[in-house]
């Protein structure tokens, strides 16, 4: 297990929730209840990683146990996880499409302005606004409904990062080349900058008065809402994980191959387990169970003490973010592949039952959400390179 000595922090201010109370604000454990919590009631898809948390769980997603194609939207090489709500699929492949799911037509579309960077991150959508970044750029609120641009601001954000809402709406958090940003939603003014050591390339997490951001260097940072720091924890590796929040945990993954629990209320490492690869993509947290990409396996750990539970083989490498719907575990890889929570059972040597199903994609099966009832997944179809597409199918639950 890595160190621990490398834990440092720093208290520019404290706020209105000290590092001390942080216990209260946060939750118990990274248990049932808390992952629900932080994951929220809805059961649509609006921003990457499902909620502000990065949990990728719905709680209340209906039981799914075989899926059927209804339709297939082309999409570009660069796809990023589908955000989906009120019936329609906000995309972002190098554009941002906003599909009515139904129809199949393109309400609108947006792309960046000239000589700006591309659009790679997902966006997010709250109360009839879309908000994207483009990579280095800047940061934009559309009108959900029409397309429109309501602000645009200048503020450099990673290019990875989807904007993150506070629990008011009042604030967007993003990051960047050495710093944390938060802007008004309302009028796409930078209120405060934070700076830090190391690029944030990943997209942000916000729970209870919280921020927290990571950087590709392997520095996990916890804020207040307005810009104050509370602690810095130095990661073993480098990381390309965006935090995921439950109850006084937070969990990322380094590319040494290993996953951690950081404990919000002390600042330091509460485990860390190997699960080989460079631990990349994201990270989900359901029932007590944190759910973690290694590469060509998905592994199951025990939320409380990094215990290894199962894992499951996914045919082939890349990040292949787990998403928890309701009952069951979806994952990527040569195929979309939906598990049991409990991994099946096992003989002591060959573990059995672990697959409710599967469901062939055409190709590489990529970044996956579940909105509705339905399962969304970016599949990059053709064997032959050069001669590849990418689409996002929209499968049906049964």
């Amino acid at each position: 297990m890595p160190s621990t000595q490398t834990r440092r922090r720093f208290l520019a201010a404290c706020g209105a929730c000290g590092l001390g109370s942080l216990t209260g604000c946060l939750g118990s454990d990274g248990g049932h209840d808390a992952a629900a919590d932080a994951a929220g009631d809805r059961t649509d898809w609006p921003t990457a990683g499902h909620d502000q948390a990065n949990t990728n769980y719905v709680p209340d997603a209906p039981s799914i146990r075989d899926v059927t194609e209804v339709a297939r939207f082309e999409s570009g090489l660069n796809a990023s996880q589908p955000v989906v709500v009120d019936g329609t699929l906000y995309h972002i492949a190098d554009t941002l499409r906003a599909i009515d799911v139904e129809s199949g037509d393109d309400r609108w579309s947006v792309a960046p302005e000239e000589k700006q960077g591309n659009f790679w991150a997902a966006p997010t959508v709250r109360n009839g606004t879309v908000y994207l970044a483009n990579g280095h750029q800047r940061v934009h609120a559309v009108d959900a409904e029409t397309g429109e641009k309501r602000w645009t601001a200048e503020v450099d954000v990673g290019s990875y990062v989807t904007p993150t809402l506070g629990h008011d709406g009042e604030t967007l958090f993003v990051g960047g080349e050495g710093h944390v940003s938060g802007l008004d939603t309302a009028t796409g003014e930078v209120a405060w900058t934070h700076d830090l050591f190391g690029q944030v390339r990943e997209t942000l997490a916000y729970r209870r008065g919280v921020v927290y951001a990571v950087t590709e260097g392997g520095e996990l940072y916890a804020f207040d809402e307005y810009g104050d720091g509370y602690w810095r924890v130095d990661l073993p590796a480098k990381c390309q994980t965006p935090p995921t929040l439950a109850g006084r945990q937070v969990f990322v993954g380094t590319f040494d191959g290993f996953v951690h629990a950081v404990d919000t209320t002390r600042a330091n490492l509460a485990w860390s387990t190997e699960i080989g690869g460079f631990a990349k993509g994201g990270i989900a947290v359901a029932d007590g169970t944190v759910y973690a990409d290694g590469g060509r396996k998905l592994h199951a750990l025990d939320a409380d003490s990094g215990a290894k539970q199962w894992a499951f083989d996914v045919g082939t490498t890349g990040d292949h973010t787990p998403v928890v719907a309701g009952d069951t575990v979806f994952t990527t890889g040569k195929r979309l592949y939906a598990l049991k929570p409990d991994g099946g059972f096992s003989n002591g040597a060959i573990r059995q039952e672990t697959l409710r199903f599967s469901h062939p994609t055409g190709g590489y099966a990529g970044p996956m959400s579940v909105a509705d009832g339905r399962v969304y997944v970016t599949a990059r179809i053709g064997a032959e390179e050069g001669n590849q597409t990418t689409a996002v199918l929209v499968l049906d639950g049964a």
